[in-house]
């Protein structure tokens, strides 16, 4: 992996200017790290330049095109490639400015941090990293004055994305993006990035509960089905609600201390492991905002249980095996579904 260009800015609306910071010797190091961490910790979402002439692509794409199409001399190079990285910087600022103009009177601040830009190729491919990591107060121990800047050991991310590009007949094409932020964050992409959602939220959702289900009826139906009924309803009442979802966290914590029926747990350990590989093969993000009304008709479950007789599940039903239970008469063979109810005229019908 060889760093092409690399820069960077400390930004700091509250003193109306961004600056650029001298890179350490071990920067190379620090992002190498970095990238490893964005791409094993930190869940990202895909997404795609609504332009390839928006002005942070477009700057991208100047940069590479001057490196790796134009081969400009060295130092005619460093200046002009500096310039579209400083206007880069330029952009967030601005961005960041404005939104801490719109969000100060709730009490709210726009962390403030460093902007890490890195050019990357790795053989025939290429990557741009941008990266908003977190500034803190520190001591400098040469001269024991108090300084600011971002920790080397912590690593800690607000905001990255990274730019997957490509060369195609001379010319410098940025593809998408995989952008992670630690918190609602909608101005890093929509505002400074300029890109949109490759899958939405209603997408998103859609396709991981499908995707969820299809694995549930294949690996655990068969095999255990009241194991079945309890997983497909614990997922169901985690995307039943509106709000954001890590997919990877949602899942280790409905199967991590899971209590089998019939499963064992090795069973377990692979259920986990093909849940973990459905978002690049079912198409939908591992980050995203539940959309409950695109699953509402696929929550619903029927079971037959007598003629003319049938149990139907409209929602997700807490504690399901103490509510609706199987129960058979050692005399006679006789099997039953004992049901609870709160309903007390329904319950005189029966009695």
């Amino acid at each position: 992996m060889d760093y092409l260009f690399k820069a960077i800015h400390k930004i700091d609306y509250d003193a109306e200017r961004f600056s650029e910071v001298e890179i350490h010797s071990h920067f190379d190091e620090f992002v190498s790290d970095l990238l490893e961490k964005i791409n094993s910790d930190v869940v990202n979402k895909a997404y795609v330049p609504i332009s390839q002439s928006t002005q942070v692509v477009n700057d991208i794409r100047s940069i590479f095109s001057l490196i790796e199409v134009e081969r400009v001399e060295s130092e005619e190079l460093e200046k002009r490639v500096k310039e579209y990285s400083r206007d880069i910087a330029q952009r967030l600022f601005e961005k960041e400015k404005l939104k801490q103009e719109q969000i100060y009177r709730m009490g709210q601040n726009v962390k403030k941090g460093s902007l890490i830009q890195a050019a990357i190729k790795k053989e025939d491919s290429y990557a741009y990293l941008l990266a908003k990591v977190e500034h803190s107060s520190f001591v400098d121990d040469s001269d024991f004055s108090f300084k600011s800047g971002f920790s080397s050991e912590q690593k800690k991310i607000w905001k990255t994305c990274i730019f997957n590009c490509c060369i195609e007949d001379e010319k410098i094409i940025v593809n998408e993006a995989k952008i992670y932020v630690s918190n609602s964050g909608k101005y890093w992409a929509n505002d400074f990035l300029e890109l949109r959602e490759l899958s939405t939220d209603a997408q998103n959702t859609k396709n991981a509960f499908s995707a969820i289900e299809r694995v549930l009826i294949k690996e655990v139906k068969k095999k255990s089905p009241s194991d079945y009924t309890v997983i497909r309803n614990t997922f169901v009442g985690y995307m039943k609600k509106e709000q954001q979802v890590d997919y990877n966290e949602m899942v280790s914590s409905i199967l991590d201390d899971y209590h089998a029926d019939y499963l064992t747990q090795e069973s377990i350990t692979e259920l986990k492991g093909k849940l973990m590989e459905l978002p690049e093969n079912g198409k939908f993000d591992r980050l995203f905002k539940v959309v409950p009304a695109e699953i509402r008709t696929k929550i619903k479950q029927l079971y037959r249980v007598n003629e003319g007789i049938e149990i139907k599940v409209n929602d997700y039903v807490q504690d399901i095996k103490q509510k609706i239970s199987a129960e058979e008469d050692l005399r006679t063979g006789q099997k039953f579904i004992r049901i609870m109810t709160n309903n007390d005229d329904v319950y005189k019908q029966f009695k």
